[in-house]
């Protein structure tokens, strides 16, 4: 009955994610002078968002929880103050996230094109794990499981639309562990506590 539940559970997660892909809101980095870019979102319906900027070692230099549900977000960032390379501005809003790499040269600001992906759907039921991701760009997918900073295993899930994996954590000691997806764009990241 479970195995049941669980199936339709996620075959109406991506029905709603096929009816959502139109849904994808516009997200910019214009940059508007020396060092100062604007971030530019709008959305045909409103969320609570997170707005992130880090840079290329993924080391989070701002971070901004909304508390109301917005269609539309903007802010001015300066850039003044960070070395020349590679950065990342991401907006997280429900499942879903648009990101733009930045390249920060002098006082020119580059921005690449917008990434937009889902986030993976966790489910930790009897040290079993279930995974259901929408890998939208079908690239390769990967997992690995974390304890205390220590790698403990990892596989690669696939490189399918629809990812769906049923991991058995039946094996691992009680404790506090992370499990890391990674695609292509980014790491995603899931507390499990067995």
């Amino acid at each position: 009955m479970k195995t049941r539940t669980w199936i339709l559970m996620v075959l109406a997660f991506f029905i709603a994610s096929a009816v959502n892909a139109t849904d994808f809101p516009s997200m910019n980095v214009i940059p508007v002078e020396a060092n100062k870019a604007m971030l530019a979102y709008k959305a045909p319906s409103a969320a609570t968002l997170e707005v992130t900027l880090t840079d290329c070692h993924g080391e989070v230099l701002y971070f901004k929880r909304t508390n109301q549900k917005e269609k539309e977000y903007n802010q001015v960032f300066d850039f003044s103050e960070l070395d020349d390379g590679s950065y990342c501005m991401c907006v997280n809003y429900g499942n879903r996230s648009v990101k733009r790499t930045l390249m920060v040269e002098g006082e020119e600001i580059g921005v690449g094109a917008p990434l937009r992906c889902y986030e993976p759907y966790f489910c930790l039921e009897e040290k079993k794990l279930n995974i259901s991701f929408f890998n939208s760009p079908q690239k390769p997918v990967y997992v690995n499981i974390y304890k205390n900073g220590q790698h403990v295993d990892g596989f690669k899930l696939g490189d399918d639309l629809a990812i769906q994996k049923r991991l058995d954590l039946s094996s691992l000691k009680s404790g506090e562990y992370e499990v890391v997806v990674t695609d292509h764009i980014t790491d995603h990241k899931f507390l499990a506590e067995l």
